[in-house]
């Protein structure tokens, strides 16, 4: 039996080599500038993304990672991340007390989901949340008014 990796790693090491030299990189790659990273995670949609960018299947994506996290001491959160209004908004009232973006925002996205699906109080809530928040960011403020003006097309 022959095997044509294993039989001569020089060989081998040579090929990858010649492979790695004749890989033509961007002059970006090559100075070490940093990357930009244009994909943000689910968890900080609500306070990152405009309302229109959001696509139905952007629920189910936010779902699926809020089905894998957990807030502390919320002993009912799996309901405001299954869709319970009330829960939700209660969980992220309290997250948004305790001062901890993490939280706070696996919260907010329970809440963005609800809203996404048409809730108008999730949505009052939302826009609240982001306007509060905007004397850290002003983008935040500019974002909350947006909120107010959407409605999900695929209602």
């Amino acid at each position: 039996m022959h095997c044509k990796d294993s039989s001569n790693p020089r060989t081998y090491q040579a090929k990858a080599r010649r492979l790695a030299h004749d890989v033509r990189l961007r002059p970006s790659a090559r100075t070490g500038a940093p990357a930009e990273i244009t994909f943000p995670h689910p968890l900080s949609w609500w306070r990152t993304r405009r309302p229109e960018r959001f696509k139905e299947v952007d629920i189910h994506i936010a779902r699926y990672v809020l089905s894998k996290s957990a807030i502390i001491g919320e002993s009912h959160w799996h309901l405001g991340a299954a869709g319970n209004v009330a829960v939700a908004i209660n969980v992220a009232r309290r997250a948004n007390g305790r001062h901890s973006i993490i939280s706070l925002d696996v919260a907010m996205t329970a809440v963005l989901c609800i809203t996404l699906e048409g809730n108008t109080e999730a949505k009052l809530f939302l826009s609240a949340i982001l306007s509060q928040r905007a004397d850290v960011d002003q983008a935040l403020g500019k974002l909350s008014d947006e909120w107010l003006d959407f409605t999900p097309p695929w209602i």
